[in-house]
Order: C-alpha cells, then sequence, then structure tokens
C-alpha cells in the first residue's frame, strides 16, 4: 500500500508533465495538438488559470473558435485570466455576429466593439465597415498592407453551418480558415 505522501507527489509530477507537456507542443506551434491535449486534461487543471490559457490560445490559433466557451468560464480569478477571458469572448462574439450579418443578413454596421490583431477580429472590423450585402465572397483589402486580402463566405463543415476567411498576399491564397 503507498503512503498518501506518494500518492500525492505522483500527482504533482503528472500535472507537471500535463502542463509541460502542452507548453512544449505550444512552442512547437502544435497548436491543435496543444488544443485536443488540453481538452483532455481540462477538468483536471480547470482551477490552474495559466493551463486554462495556454489551452485557449492553443485553440485559438488552430482556428477551434467553439472549443473556448468553458475556458472563458475558468478564467475568472487574477487579472490576466479576466483579460485572457474577455479577449477569447471578443473573437467568439465576432465569430458569431459574422454569422448572423452573413447567414441571416441581420446588420451590424451600426454595433462597435474593441478590435484586436486576430484574424477574425480583422475580418470583422472590414465587415462592419462595408458589409457588400450583395457579393456572396465578401473581398476586402487590408487597409495597413495593401498586398493583403481577405474573402469572407459562407461555408459547410462537419454538416454544419461555419463561416470561412481565406486570406491572400498579392492574389496568392495562403491560408484558409474555417470557422
Amino acid at each position: 500500500m503507498r503512503s498518501p505522501l506518494v500518492l500525492l507527489l505522483i500527482s504533482c509530477t503528472l500535472w507537471a508533465d500535463t502542463g509541460q507537456n502542452l507548453f512544449d507542443m505550444y512552442q512547437k506551434g502544435m497548436y491543435a495538438q496543444a488544443c485536443d491535449y488540453g481538452y483532455r486534461f481540462f477538468a483536471r487543471n480547470e482551477h490552474n488559470e495559466p493551463f486554462v490559457s495556454l489551452v485557449g490560445f492553443s485553440c485559438l490559433k488552430a482556428d477551434h473558435i467553439d472549443r473556448l466557451s468553458p475556458v472563458m468560464s475558468a478564467l475568472a480569478q487574477t487579472p490576466d485570466a479576466r483579460a485572457n477571458s474577455a479577449y477569447f469572448a471578443l473573437i467568439v462574439m465576432q465569430k458569431k455576429l459574422l454569422m448572423q450579418g452573413l447567414y441571416d443578413h441581420k446588420p451590424i454596421g451600426n454595433l462597435q466593439f474593441p478590435t484586436s490583431g486576430h484574424l477574425l477580429s480583422r475580418v470583422f472590423d472590414l465587415y462592419v465597415k462595408n458589409p457588400k450585402q450583395n457579393d456572396p465572397i465578401k473581398e476586402y483589402q487590408d487597409p495597413a498592407n495593401p498586398r493583403q486580402s481577405y474573402k469572407l463566405y459562407t461555408t459547410h463543415s462537419g454538416g454544419r453551418k461555419s463561416i470561412a476567411i481565406d486570406e491572400y498576399y498579392d492574389k496568392i491564397l495562403t491560408l484558409h480558415h474555417v470557422y
């Protein structure tokens, strides 16, 4: 029979390894894997705000925005955690509003939100300024970089309505995102 101290030490070691593994995946740019891994160990670490924040940023970078809701709920105890939660909430809200605008033709031009450097946030700002209601594919030029452009349109992914954003550099497709 093992003593409670030995079990506690084993548990703490596994907990530390979990956080380190998540951090290593994130550092290597393995965002989708880090998001999946973080979700696998989320229940055990939901009070560990650095771990939860890293799960959130991993999911965000992997375009798994729909996985941010439990992350936002878990981040409330420290100023940094609340700031991260607000950032994730902003991106989720902008995605939901874009979906309403594209699918339901709901005007969102009168809304004012903070902005961020995230792709979804940049395209949201462009859409709010010029929704191009009659265009099934909305094309936008990045005002800060004229060589950068975006296409925003509706799509279906996994049988669900989604939105897609294609990034172009000098009219060459560089990245395709589905949210």
